[in-house]
Parts: structure tokens; sequence; C-alpha cells
């Protein structure tokens, strides 16, 4: 099971958003399962997966308000594939444990500095963990081409890894999520950005999954 968390303690960010477009996007992927714990107090990921009818895939795990009880709920079951964390705003405590459990984690900000700096909490506990992860700049305009420029300057000065899909700032994510729909299910240019997105994100986590096998590899090697 890959466990991917949607995660920034800095609100508004969309991260629900993301994870309704991406997990909808992953669930159509031929044979895959794909399950969603949502750990945003607010619960807006459970009022759209409501509105959607409640499917089986992308399922919903209730119940649950740490990342690490939710997957250990899930080992009595049969996991799904992918397991995207809805991190909450704020919440330094489960959005550590949710980082702690993630196989990737990937950061929504918008391209401003105020969402620079915030983010930088998120990226240092990722650094401390160890933990891979992935910036993506999130809900940008046509207007706003210099401060993305700007702002993936700086993520590359960090030595950020920052996806190259760039998520515009389009009416369909907003509006298509009343009627528990998706943007990329409503918008071809929405569909392109997300499908581009969790091209990045599968290629991630095939990395990451690499990384603790070669460390294996080498220890094995060393201990001959």
């Amino acid at each position: 099971m890959h466990i991917v968390g949607v995660l920034n303690t800095k609100g508004g960010v969309g991260k629900s958003t993301l994870v309704a477009c991406l997990s909808v996007r992953a669930a159509a992927d031929r044979n895959t399962r794909v399950g969603v714990v949502d750990l945003d107090p607010q619960g807006s990921y459970g009022e759209w997966y409501k509105r959607r009818g409640s499917p089986d895939n992308p399922m919903l795990l209730r119940g649950e308000d740490r990342a690490s009880d939710a997957i250990e709920a899930l080992s009595h079951n049969m996991p799904p594939n992918y397991l995207f964390l809805d991190g909450p705003p704020g919440s330094l405590e489960v959005t550590e444990d949710a980082i702690a459990q993630s196989t990737l984690v990937v950061i929504p900000m918008r391209a401003s500095g105020l969402d620079l700096d915030a983010s930088q909490e998120c990226i240092a506990i990722c650094q401390e963990m160890r933990k891979p992860y992935l910036m993506v700049i999130n809900a940008a305009s046509h207007g706003e081409r210099k401060l993305v420029e700007d702002a993936r300057k700086v993520l590359f000065h960090w030595n950020a890894p920052t996806a190259d899909a760039l998520i515009g700032q389009r009416v369909p994510y907003v509006t298509a999520l009343t009627s528990g729909k998706t943007g990329p299910e409503k918008d071809k240019k929405a569909a392109a950005e997300i499908d581009a997105l969790w091209e990045e994100i599968k290629a991630a986590l095939k990395k990451a999954s690499r990384a603790p096998r070669k460390q294996r590899e080498r220890a094995n090697a060393s201990n001959g």
C-alpha cells in the first residue's frame, strides 16, 4: 500500500480539493483500489464524499483522528493500493503523525511569500524524518506567472522537490465539489493538470519504494 499524505500546516492551500481530485484519478486506473483518511476536523472531504454517494472506490475510512490509527485499523482488512491522507490545518501533532506514516508527502501551496514561509514547517518535518516529499503549486491564476516563477526559484534554492505540473485556479475545481464531482470530471484542462500531477506522484512513489530496498542491499553487502 502506498500512502500519500497531502499535508501542510497552513490552511487554505487546497488540500481537500486536491485529495478529492487525486483519489478519483487514482481510482480510475485499472484494478486500483483507493482509500482516503479525512484528518481535517472541518470534514470537507467527508462532506464531498457523501454528496458523491459514498462510493466504494475511492472509499472513506471513518472513525479515526490520526493516520497511524487508521492504518492500524486497515491491517485487519485488505488494504487499498493507495491511501490518501487529507491533513488538517494547524495541528502539528496530527500532521507529524501523518508524515511518519506516509510513503510520500505532497505539500500543496499557493504561489505567495506567505505560503512559502508557512510551508517551511512541513518541509522541515519531512527532512527530519527523511520522508520523500513533493511540493505542488496549487490554485495559480493566469496573472500569477511571475509569482509562480519566483516561488519555483525559492523552492529550487531550498532543494525542495517540486512538481512540474501546475494546478490552476479554475472555477470547476470549486463548483464541481458541490455536486460530488471533481474539477477534472467537468473540465478538460483541469483533467490534464491532475493527470500530469498523478503521473509525477506515481513516479515519486516508485522512487521512494526503491530507496529502502537499496538501503537493505547496501547493508547486506557490507555485512557480507
